[in-house]
């Protein structure tokens, strides 16, 4: 009798955990949402995590886990050694409405990304409303910072497009590329690059919306060229370096950045952002920007040049 007894003890426990194990592993595999999130690359030892989470300015109480090559080929498309993934992110999501916040922690070391191609491939991927901090304890490219945030957003229960996040990893390799190429180019500014792609993401937005089709290769590059003429940088890309957009933004009028409205608001706020900074940048500079100003004008310069 007592063996019967202890037998169906058994039984209900096993049954018990049968009904119990799943949830505590769906528990384990999501992170909290009122938690920031911590994804360092697996390529840093345990000094290192621990030092880019302070740089990040993290405490204890976070979500964390580490970003290997294998997410690197899932977010970005291309394989990646587990030893190379250095540069790491911290994501906290914001109240809606907020739009996307970058804030690169350690310029020394993200040698070839800037914050505007951040925001501007974090927009393409789709991801809303979120502040990204981004570091790294050595000299890295930054190209693979965006695959911890894809995967803090999925775990945090959101649905990652893979092929939106494809395509802004193409984004960011195109533009490093056209950077690297002006990188002796006095004229060339890579904020004012990222204000033009960002207009031409629009202009192509409206282009499908009024025509219900994509804009061919002539149109694209007459958006790119008016884009680039409204930063003042109109003879600044060379004819390589237009044909490298022009190609890009036809893949990216195929890809479903284009018809999401979550994309086209952050544009138009990454837009208005940027015309802040301008002026900003002047207001903080006003007096030295006058009087260069001042002074062009007393020599007789600007007679000559208007």
């Amino acid at each position: 009798m007592r063996k019967i007894i202890k037998n169906k003890i058994i039984a209900s426990i096993l049954l018990l955990g049968l009904i119990i194990i799943p949830n505590i592993s769906k528990a384990d595999g999501k992170f909290d949402k009122d938690k920031e999130s911590y994804m360092y690359g697996i390529g840093l030892n345990n000094n290192e995590i621990q030092n880019v989470k302070n740089k990040l300015g993290l405490s204890d109480d976070i979500n964390m886990a580490s970003v290997n090559g294998a997410d690197c080929e899932k977010y970005l498309g291309y394989k990646a050694n587990d030893s190379s993934m250095i540069s790491s992110v911290s994501v906290k999501k914001l109240p809606k409405g907020s739009g996307i916040k970058i804030d690169i922690k350690t310029p020394e070391n993200i040698n070839s990304i800037t914050e505007s191609q951040y925001m501007n491939a974090a927009i393409t991927s789709g991801i809303t409303d979120a502040e990204i901090k981004v570091a790294s304890p050595t000299s890295v490219t930054g190209q693979s910072a965006l695959t911890g945030v894809y995967k803090a957003i999925e775990l945090l229960g959101e649905k990652v497009d893979t092929e939106s996040t494809q395509t802004a990893q193409e984004e960011l390799g195109t533009l490093k590329e056209i950077s690297e190429e002006n990188e002796d180019n006095g004229s060339f500014d890579k904020d004012k690059l990222d204000k033009a792609v960002a207009e031409v993401k629009q202009d192509l937005k409206n282009y499908k919306d009024e025509n219900g089709q994509g804009a061919d290769n002539n149109q694209i590059q007459v958006f790119i060229q008016d884009a680039l003429k409204d930063v003042n940088m109109g003879d600044v890309l060379s004819n390589n370096n237009i044909q490298i957009l022009v190609n890009y933004f036809a893949k990216y009028q195929e890809s479903p950045a284009i018809d999401s409205k979550a994309v086209e608001e952050n544009l138009k706020k990454f837009a208005g952002d940027f015309t802040e900074k301008g002026k900003k940048f002047y207001q903080d500079n006003k007096e030295d920007i006058d009087k260069v100003g001042n002074d062009v004008k007393e020599s007789g310069l600007w007679d000559k040049i208007v």
